[in-house]
C-alpha cells in the first residue's frame, strides 16, 4: 500500500506554485481554520498556541516521497519538527501532520517570503488579514526588542517609514 499523509500547511508551502515544484505529488485536499493557533514570523513562518485565536490552513495529502522533500527544505528535524494534530478536514476528524519551529524569536520575514506565502493565501481564497496581523505583531516586536541606537539626540526628529 502507497503511503499518504495528511500535511498542514499554513507559510510558504500554501503556494501552489511552490508546492507543485517541491511536492509534484501533493494534492490540496481544502481549506480549514486550525483554531487554538495563530501564525508567528520568527524570520519564517510557525504556528504557535493561542486559545483565543486561530489561523487559516491549507491541507495538503502528500506521500513519502512529498514528506522526504518537505523535511529537507523545512530543516527538519533541527529548524522545525513534526508534530500530529487531529482537526476538522471537511467536516470530520482527521489526523495531519505539521511542522513547527523548535525555538527562535519573533522577526520578521523578508518581502519575498510574506509576497509569496500571500500568493497562496489569496490563491486558495484564504482571509489575508491573519497574515498581515502576522507580520504587524513581528514588526512591533521587532522595534520593542531591538530599540536601536540610531546616534540621535533626543531633540532630532526621527520618523520610521515602511
Amino acid at each position: 500500500m502507497e503511503y499518504k499523509r495528511l500535511y498542514i500547511a499554513y507559510g510558504s508551502n500554501i503556494n501552489l506554485e511552490q508546492m507543485a515544484y517541491r511536492c509534484p505529488n501533493s494534492k490540496v485536499v481544502s481549506t480549514e481554520m486550525m483554531r487554538g493557533y495563530e501564525l508567528e514570523f520568527r524570520g519564517v513562518a510557525t504556528i504557535v498556541p493561542n486559545e483565543q485565536s486561530q489561523v487559516p490552513v491549507l491541507i495538503w495529502e502528500i506521500d513519502g516521497n512529498d514528506e522526504h522533500n518537505l523535511d529537507r527544505y523545512e530543516g527538519f528535524p533541527n529548524l522545525y519538527r513534526k508534530e500530529l494534530f487531529e482537526i476538522e478536514v471537511g467536516g470530520e476528524k482527521k489526523e495531519c501532520m505539521v511542522y513547527l519551529m523548535n525555538k527562535g524569536q519573533i522577526s520578521p520575514p523578508t518581502g519575498y517570503y510574506y509576497n509569496v506565502i500571500k500568493r497562496g493565501y489569496e490563491e486558495n481564497g484564504m482571509d489575508t488579514s491573519y497574515l498581515k496581523a502576522a507580520l504587524e505583531r513581528s514588526v512591533y516586536s521587532q522595534q520593542i526588542n531591538d530599540e536601536p541606537d540610531y546616534g540621535l539626540k533626543e531633540d532630532e526628529n526621527f520618523q520610521m517609514t515602511f
